[in-house]
């Protein structure tokens, strides 16, 4: 049995052996959030629940197969995802190791296959996260020159499509880079995500109230899927 229950998201296209994953998955003590068969699909219920792991079938539904989502998960999300797949041959090797999944299983599989990968791709990506730096101050692009960023003064980041918004204590700036990527700087404490938009710093928090983050004028809404992660973050007495 898992240790702490984590949450699933099945990537597979055929509903018979997605069925039996989850199965499998609620029987080893995991919460499965959903099961999708293409990749439209898969991504909006990323968005959505924020799943610590993804199961991804190559072969899926669509335009788009799961080799292809997987890269869209590397740009977009950083989950951990384990590839299950009947097709282990040379072609298909290499393009699944482009992506640097998690695991890889081969179809058919046994409970056993499925634990020990799903436990193992936690693992790693849970040391992955505990050996990110702290946040440093940094620069960012203004005009034709470049303006630091004192991290203590950095109030909260927000998404705006390919695009963030870095509010601080004296202006707001607009980089071109995503809030995935800006998330890689601030993983660490004072930063906390609370939304699939936003990522705050607990030191400038006022107020928590009817499901929001009052920081300054700022009324933040704290995402369900967030919700726990987040108050795991703050002392209170």
């Amino acid at each position: 049995m898992a240790t702490e229950q984590k949450r699933i998201l099945i990537v597979e296209d055929e509903l018979i052996i997605a069925s039996d994953i989850e199965m499998t998955l609620n029987r080893l003590g995991y919460d499965v959030i959903g099961i999708e068969d293409n990749a439209e699909d898969a991504l909006e219920t990323i968005v959505d629940l924020s799943p610590d792991l993804i199961l991804l079938d190559i072969n899926i539904e669509g335009d788009e197969d799961g080799v292809m989502l997987a890269e869209d998960i590397n740009a977009k999300f950083g989950i951990p995802f384990v590839f299950l797949t009947s097709n282990a041959d040379k072609l298909t090797i290499n393009r699944v190791k482009r992506t640097n999944p998690a695991g890889f299983i081969v179809k058919p599989f046994s409970e056993k296959d499925l634990r020990s990968n799903i436990e193992i791709a936690l693992f790693s990506h849970k040391k992955e996260v505990e050996n990110v730096e702290p946040a440093k101050d940094f620069f960012v692009k203004e005009g034709s020159g470049l303006v630091k960023i004192k991290v203590d003064e950095l109030l909260f980041a927000q998404a705006d499509d390919n695009y963030t918004r870095l509010f601080t204590t004296k202006k707001m700036h607009l980089i071109s880079s995503t809030l995935k990527k800006v998330s890689e700087w601030f993983s660490q404490a004072p930063f906390v995500r609370i939304h699939r938009s936003y990522i705050i710093n607990v030191n400038h928090i006022d107020k928590i109230q009817d499901g929001n983050v009052f920081i300054g004028k700022h009324s933040l809404p704290i995402g369900r899927s967030y919700h726990d992660d987040f108050f795991n973050h703050i002392s209170k007495l």
